[in-house]
């Protein structure tokens, strides 16, 4: 029991926290930083692949049970499947984010072209 806190208090840390953006000038601390990232893969990884399995899986039974809403199945199978599989030095000393949980999806809507002259009930919701 007290093994399964440890890596769920180490994943939950390597997930909810945010690295300080700090700047390494010696060699020796880049090495520290590189040891570190190896070690944290140790366990990050194997959560990250796990949680894209389950996530890869649950889609596709999203999918059918939803009659094939692709929709339904992105919306699980992004955060699931995409963002950081590694962790890198860049990633721990914080000049490149961490994703657990990844995303794609774009900030601002897209511009459907032609949406009006088309009359369509799916372009018409995203022309706006």
């Amino acid at each position: 029991m007290p093994r399964t806190r440890i890596v769920v208090t180490l994943v939950a840390a390597l997930v909810l926290g945010r690295p300080v953006p700090g700047r390494t000038a010696s060699p020796g601390a880049e090495f520290g930083m590189a040891i570190g990232a190896a070690a944290a893969n140790l366990l990050y990884t194997p959560a990250k692949v796990a949680v894209a399995a389950v996530g890869l899986a649950v889609g596709g039974v999203t999918g059918v049970l939803t009659g094939g809403d692709v929709r339904s199945v992105y919306a699980i199978w992004v955060p699931a499947a995409s963002g950081t599989y590694l962790l890198r030095a860049a990633n721990l000393d914080g000049t490149e984010p961490i994703e657990f949980f990844g995303s794609d999806y774009a900030d601002t809507p897209a511009i459907v072209s032609g949406a009006a002259e088309s009359g369509g009930i799916y372009e018409a919701q995203y022309s706006r």
